[in-house]
């Protein structure tokens, strides 16, 4: 059995790519330099630093090493349909087309045995100065970074309304935990926020939901923010995503719903959050003895 490659660049950002050695699959499943942001067993995410001044690339890799593996991925489409590459890369353009604030992807590609996926990769452009939500928040919380009252009940109310915004637009995320979102703040002091790692369910999966798909992205947010935030913030939150000045017995339900279906989430999130601190230290450690100079920041526009 033969392998074959196949890489489905941006013709804006061909050139960059090949400057930054990230234009064809070899090149991109052997790369080892640049900065790890995420790691898994069958997974892993690597920032690699943009030509000149130039914003840089997270390049995410998925790996099926394993026949097993491979045999499942036939099941979730990768055998007739889309691998997870391209099928992230086309939820992130759907967003960005209905006005959803997303991060820019710009590359996908894959690598097959006969017509099984061995490995597939998606490569987005870094959102300068961002970090993803958990991480911002876990340095809120332990002093590294301090954010008025003001501030986070703007931020609040500005992701409030982009949720909001992409649910009244059909559009469901399937995997809205804080640390697939990325949060900076502006020159004036107003938070902008981006969403990486779309994951849209399937037709058969909402149908499945009654309608109800949104409270399931409800609850991921809600099983995210209860670590780092109040109940009064969180009610403040809900008041904004619908838009309404009080709670009507039927949000009331509705956030009830949430509450329990977040439960569901409490040890995975808690789980991840930890994971997610450990890897922030990790990477400024790093900074400190690469550098011998001040820690960075938590991975910009990455994920833990």
């Amino acid at each position: 059995m033969m392998y074959t490659d196949h890489i489905r660049i941006d013709p804006a950002y061909r050139e960059t790519l090949r400057a930054c050695g990230l234009d064809h699959v070899e090149a991109v499943l052997t790369r080892v330099q640049g900065r790890v942001a995420a790691w898994s067993r069958t997974t892993d995410t690597l920032y690699v630093a943009g030509p000149a001044r130039e914003p840089g690339f997270y390049l995410k890799r998925y790996y099926y090493s394993r026949w097993r593996k491979r045999v499942r991925g036939t099941f979730r489409g990768t055998f007739f349909g889309l691998h997870r590459g391209e099928s992230e890369f086309r939820a992130l353009c759907q967003m960005r087309a209905l006005g959803i604030p997303a991060v820019r992807p710009v590359a996908y590609g894959c690598r097959r045995l006969g017509h099984f996926v061995t490995a597939c990769f998606l490569i987005t452009e870094e959102v300068p100065q961002a970090a993803n939500l958990t991480s911002f928040a876990n340095d809120v919380a332990t002093g590294r970074r301090t954010v008025s009252g003001a501030q986070r009940r703007a931020m609040a109310r500005q992701l409030a309304d982009q949720l909001s915004e992409m649910h009244a637009a059909g559009f469901a995320h399937g995997q809205l935990f804080w640390r697939n979102v990325l949060v900076r703040i502006g020159p004036y002091g107003e938070p902008e926020f981006f969403f990486i790692d779309a994951q849209p369910p399937k037709r058969w999966q909402r149908l499945a939901r009654n309608g109800s798909w949104w409270l399931s992205e409800l609850a991921h947010v809600t099983a995210s923010a209860t670590p780092f935030t109040t109940r009064a913030e969180r009610l403040r939150f809900v008041r904004h995503y619908f838009r309404v000045a009080r709670l009507t017995p039927e949000i009331k339900d509705q956030i009830r719903a949430v509450a329990r279906n977040a439960r569901r989430w409490r040890r995975h999130e808690s789980q991840r959050i930890k994971m997610s601190n450990l890897f922030d230290d990790w990477n400024r450690q790093l900074s400190l003895d690469v550098q011998g100079g001040p820690a960075a920041a938590p991975t910009p526009g990455g994920e833990p």
